[in-house]
């Protein structure tokens, strides 16, 4: 179970890209910052279920897509799943309750902070 946590983290780290993509592309410049802010959320219990199940469940959406999207023909069919998946990922992490904003806040703490990363691998034991 110890490795399971930081493959589950590469996973969700991989899955945030997709689920932010598009909204990413499509905020300003001025919003940096406060994305930056907005990475320091305080890591309640509650909040660390809810990213679990998030997270769980937008690893199962990319593996889903994973291999469509390697097996896509041309470049519009490629980006059309790419937009499904995202679609999916997004509808899951709200379905656990979080934003994708919050879900990747989330993810940011977790690779900055080693103790977050242990009481993690704690809650999914």
């Amino acid at each position: 179970m110890k490795t399971l946590l930081p493959t589950l983290i590469a996973s969700a780290i991989f899955a945030a890209t997709a689920v932010t993509a598009a909204p990413m592309q499509q905020q300003s410049a001025q919003q940096g910052p406060a994305m930056q802010q907005q990475a320091q959320i305080e890591m309640t219990d509650a909040l660390l279920e809810k990213f679990l199940a998030a997270m769980s469940d937008v690893q199962q959406v990319s593996q889903k897509y994973s291999q469509q999207f390697q097996n896509a023909e041309n470049a519009e069919e490629a980006q059309a799943i790419q937009q499904k998946a995202q679609e999916e990922m997004i509808a899951a992490v709200n379905a656990a309750g979080l934003s994708p904003d919050e879900y990747n806040a989330v993810i940011q703490q977790v690779q900055q902070d080693p103790q977050l990363q242990k009481r993690l691998q704690e809650m999914t034991q």
